[in-house]
């Protein structure tokens, strides 16, 4: 049984995979770039 959980970004809107505890399940961004970009700091 996999620990981990499949999320969709908020920024790209793609399906990742990460553990529940992690910051990308935290934030929703499967990349820092997607979290760069998902809060307008480009």
């Amino acid at each position: 049984m996999s620990e981990f959980e499949t999320y969709t970004c908020d920024s790209c809107t793609e399906e990742f995979s990460a553990h529940p505890s992690s910051n990308a399940a935290a934030n929703t961004y499967c990349s820092p770039a997607c979290e760069t970009d998902g809060k307008g700091l480009r």
